[in-house]
């Protein structure tokens, strides 16, 4: 017993040593006990908010303790106590830091959803090894996927597919910007093939392991068993595919495969950053192989569905959210889900930290700097150079007399865009794109507004179905 506690003690001391007495005080308090377990470090903790935590944020710095009080490399291995596991929607705070007076967080504990729990079909199969610490993230489901107006499309696919798979239609293909939600949507389509049907053997990976898969298998001779593992798969689904570009050698493997699947009636999901057509150096044979399914975007999520995925988010950890505060953060983070999880994780952190309530006057301290560097300033320059690019066009041709649709389309484009985001006059606007008069701009936001409303069909630009869609590719250049 002693030598426990003197163990425990010296891992304890060089923890603190490492956080700093105020962090090792709010996370490694009485409710946490340390010990070494043969060759895994083990912490018990009294909930699974602290493991979260201090798995996601002190691991490091855990396994840096443990090996100069062991003399070795332990593995971390979390317990939760379950006699101390706090009850269904019970509320529970977190410690103030030692000498602050403040207000603690307030955590509420979510009610735990048995469908996010894996199926015997996903649950991995025993091993002889010692178990190492697990992943806490949950299991992403489709009916986890928070819908707005930018997704549910998108959503309505990734549900259909995974209730009738292929005879839905094949492939799917859902493509848009970095923290839209794809590997979401990918990850709620494949548990919900497994869950459908025990043993169901789903093929899912991203495109960069199918490639380095694939040249490995070359180079050890193992070709048969990677096509096996592959080919005769009841399902693939694969993310970035726009990691084929490029790579000749793994496309054509990759139509081979997706060829084989197609005969044998197994779906195929892939996911890429931008409509096939604009994905540079992939081949024509890939391409059309992937538009001959459905293919769906997704856009940045508008104010609303921003919010609601705050507040999902929130209670997904356990964290109960002031409406100002998400308002807040709504109203300044545009771009992606994962600015928003970021943003979140930054207001816990804060306010666990410091020990004042999760506020208003704490969200806009935490996230001054993230706010500063994310809402950049738009000028009318931005704007012209990003519809340039787009539309494959010089300045002049731009701003010039020209009256073909080729350079009115774009020009009218650019000047609604300057408007809504640049904040510059309509007559300003005018004078940058060309001498023009404030009447034309006016003219101009008009018609664009007209045919967002009438989701006009784009008839300029491949991989852009509508008008919106093509202003949304430009407000993303333009981090607008």
């Amino acid at each position: 017993m002693a030598d426990h506690e003197g163990l425990e003690s010296s891992l304890r001391a060089a923890i603190a040593e490492r956080l700093g007495a105020g962090r090792f005080g709010l996370w490694f308090g009485d409710g946490v006990r340390l010990g070494v377990d043969g060759d895994d470090l083990r912490v018990d903790v009294p909930n699974g908010f602290f493991q979260q935590w201090i798995e996601s944020h002190f691991a490091g710095t855990l396994i840096d303790a443990g090996r100069a009080v062991a003399g070795r490399d332990l593995r971390l291995s979390f317990h939760v106590e379950a006699e101390t596991e706090p009850c269904v929607g019970d509320v529970v705070e977190a410690p103030n830091a030692p000498g602050r007076d403040h207000d603690p967080i307030t955590v509420v504990i979510p009610k735990q959803n048995p469908a996010a729990q894996p199926t015997p079909a996903t649950a991995p199969a025993p091993s002889r090894e010692r178990p190492r610490a697990q992943s806490t993230r949950p299991l992403r489901r489709l009916d986890d996927f928070v819908l707005g107006p930018c997704n549910r499309l998108a959503h309505a696919a990734a549900v259909e597919t995974a209730e009738h798979g292929a005879a839905a239609f094949n492939p799917l293909v859902i493509y848009g910007g970095v923290g839209l939600g794809k590997t979401h949507l990918l990850e709620g389509i494949a548990f919900a093939l497994r869950s459908k049907r025990q043993g169901l053997q789903v093929a899912q990976t991203t495109t960069e392991a199918f490639t380095n898969g694939f040249l490995e298998a070359i180079r050890g001779g193992s070709l048969a068993s990677f096509r096996a593992k592959f080919r005769r798969a009841d399902a693939l689904i694969l993310d970035d595919v726009h990691f084929l570009a490029s790579k000749r050698a793994t496309q054509d493997e990759f139509l081979h495969t997706f060829n084989a699947l197609i005969a044998a009636g197994a779906p195929v999901v892939v996911a890429a950053d931008q409509h096939p057509r604009r994905i540079a150096k992939l081949s024509d044979e890939v391409a059309t192989r992937l538009l001959a399914g459905m293919v769906v975007k997704l856009d940045a999520p508008d104010v609303e569905t921003r919010r609601g995925i705050l507040k999902a988010k929130g209670l997904a950890r356990g964290v109960a959210l002031p409406d100002a505060v998400v308002d807040y953060v709504a109203e300044h983070l545009r771009g992606s889900v994962r600015e928003l999880e970021g943003a979140l994780n930054s207001l816990v952190a804060h306010a666990v930290l410091t020990g004042k309530r999760l506020d208003l006057t704490l969200a806009k301290v935490a996230l001054r700097d993230t706010i500063r560097h994310t809402a950049r300033a738009v000028g009318l320059r931005d704007v012209e150079r990003a519809v340039c690019e787009l539309f494959a066009i010089d300045a002049d041709t731009l701003k010039g007399e020209g009256r073909s649709k080729s350079s009115t389309y774009p020009r009218m484009i650019a000047m609604y865009l300057a408007r809504k985001h640049t904040g510059a006059a309509y007559s300003e606007i005018g004078r940058h794109f060309g001498g023009r008069n404030h009447s034309t701009v006016i003219s101009a936001e008009k018609q664009v507004a007209k045919w967002l409303r009438d989701e006009q069909r784009n008839g300029l630009l491949s991989g852009f179905e509508t008008v919106g869609d093509v202003l949304a590719g430009l407000e993303r250049v333009l981090g607008a």
